[in-house]
C-alpha cells in the first residue's frame, strides 16, 4: 500500500511539473543527447524530490531555500542559506541521500528570496528559454533554464559548440547578472 501511495505522489508531482518535459520546454531530460535510461532518470528525480524535502522540515524552512538538479547522482545545488552553519548541515544531509555521488554546492549565504525576488528569476527563465527556442542553431535543444538571484544555470545534454551559442544566448538577456554553466 505504501509503495502504491509513494507511486501516485510521484506521479502527481509529475503531471504538476507538466509543460518542463514537453519537447523544447527546456528540460533536458527528453534530449536525444541524454545517455541516461529512464531509470537513472527517475533516480535523479528522486534525489531532487528528497533535496526539497529536506529543505521543507525544521530547520531549515524559512531559513534556506535550495534546490537541486542532478544528472546521474551529480548533483547542483542552487539557492540561499541564512548561515553557512545551516548550509553545510543542508549538503551533510543531501549527500546521505541514496543515488548521490557528488554535490557541487551553488547556495549563497543569504536570506532566501522574496516572492518578488523569485517572481523576477521567474520572468529571466522564461525569456531565456524563449530566446534559446528562437535561435537557429539551438532548434530542437533541450536545455534546463534555473534561474536564482539573476543567476542563471544552464543544464544538460549539448556539444560543446551548443553550449557556447546557449551561453551567448543567456548572457544577452535583459537582468542576467551571470550565467553558471553546468553541462554535460
Amino acid at each position: 500500500m505504501k509503495s502504491i501511495k509513494l507511486f501516485f505522489v510521484a506521479l502527481g508531482i509529475a503531471l504538476l511539473a507538466g509543460c518542463g518535459s514537453l519537447p523544447g520546454s527546456g528540460d533536458s531530460s527528453s534530449s536525444n543527447l541524454d545517455p541516461r535510461s529512464t531509470r537513472d532518470k527517475w533516480n535523479d528525480s528522486n534525489i531532487e524530490f528528497s533535496i526539497v524535502g529536506i529543505g521543507n522540515k525544521a530547520p531549515y524552512r524559512g531559513q534556506a531555500r535550495i534546490s537541486a538538479s542532478s544528472y546521474d547522482g551529480t548533483v547542483v545545488l542552487i539557492g540561499q542559506s541564512s548561515t553557512e552553519e545551516l548550509l553545510n548541515q543542508f549538503e551533510k544531509e543531501a549527500r546521505a541521500i541514496e543515488g548521490v555521488k557528488t554535490i557541487h554546492n551553488q547556495v549563497r549565504i543569504k536570506a532566501p528570496l522574496s516572492v518578488t525576488e523569485i517572481s523576477a528569476d521567474s520572468w529571466i527563465t522564461t525569456k531565456v528559454k524563449s530566446a534559446l527556442l528562437a535561435e537557429k542553431e539551438l532548434n530542437g535543444l533541450q536545455v534546463k533554464v534555473i534561474t536564482e538571484d539573476k543567476e542563471v544555470f544552464l543544464l544538460g545534454y549539448v556539444t560543446t559548440e551548443q553550449a557556447d551559442k546557449a551561453t551567448e544566448v543567456a548572457r544577452n538577456i535583459s537582468g542576467v547578472k551571470q550565467v553558471i554553466r553546468a553541462f554535460q
